[in-house]
């Protein structure tokens, strides 16, 4: 197996069912950038016939969470007087909430049919910084996909959560893997991102457990893990109210 992201050999880790037993499908780790796939997903029609799957209970009150982390990171390092848009947006919930903060908002996502951000689909406009929440792990082609976005914008906040500190392959309990739908196809290392970034020049800024960001901007780490704690702390909805004056 050929890794998706670096191009390096990946090594067979396990092999797995999923989705009820309908697919049996093989794990592979790569050992040069510590990147962990699927083999080629073929299931993922099937897999996408609803595109939010059935046991992604925390849907709603993800998008409300992420809102308020969005908005006091999109006000400490971008210019939210700019455009933005959310990538692999969903329903629209996410960027719905946005745009009722007062950020210019756009939505844009393939699989899945916009209701509740109507007539903000994204057409090409200008944009600031790029959100993308819960999409790096549906991947198939994670280089051709981030390239995409990086079409778009230089800066991405985005998450997805990493394969624990210290282990290269997760115990089949690993809830992230996605077993019963089948659609977390590629799974990320802090070191599989870090490569991501060196090949497009890019800084990578990261709690170290599912928020990171691309960027050109040069910060210190000092400082950026002070704008996450920021951004997941009570202080968060400050920056809405602020903004809604």
């Amino acid at each position: 197996m050929i890794c998706r992201i670096c191009g390096n050999e990946s090594a067979f880790a396990f092999k797995a069912p999923i989705m009820n037993g309908a697919h049996d499908v093989s794990y592979y780790h790569c050992e040069t950038c510590r990147f962990l796939e699927t083999e080629q997903p073929y299931w993922l029609k099937e897999a996408y016939v609803s595109p939010i799957n059935a046991s992604d209970t925390g849907y709603v009150t993800r998008n409300v969470n992420l809102s308020l982390v969005s908005l006091a990171l999109c006000a400490l390092l971008f210019d939210r007087s700019k455009k933005f848009l959310d990538y692999g947006a969903g329903y629209g919930i996410f960027c719905r909430l946005m745009r009722d903060y007062g950020l210019d908002f756009y939505w844009s996502d393939k699989h899945t049919p916009n209701l509740f951000c109507k007539g903000f689909e994204h057409a090409g406009q200008p944009i600031e910084a790029v959100t993308c929440f819960e999409c790096f792990e549906h991947f198939e082609d994670p280089i051709r996909e981030i390239g995409k976005i990086l079409s778009i914008s230089k800066n991405i906040i985005f998450s997805t959560l990493l394969v624990p500190p210290g282990t290269d392959v997760p115990d089949k309990s690993w809830w992230y893997y996605g077993f019963d739908h089948g659609q977390h196809v590629s799974l990320y290392s802090l070191k599989t991102l870090r490569w991501i970034a060196a090949r497009y020049k890019l800084n990578l800024y990261s709690d170290g457990i599912n928020l990171h960001i691309l960027t050109p901007k040069k910060m210190h780490p000092l400082i950026m893990r002070l704008y996450f704690r920021i951004s997941r702390s009570r202080l968060a909805p400050w920056f809405k109210k602020s903004l809604l004056r």
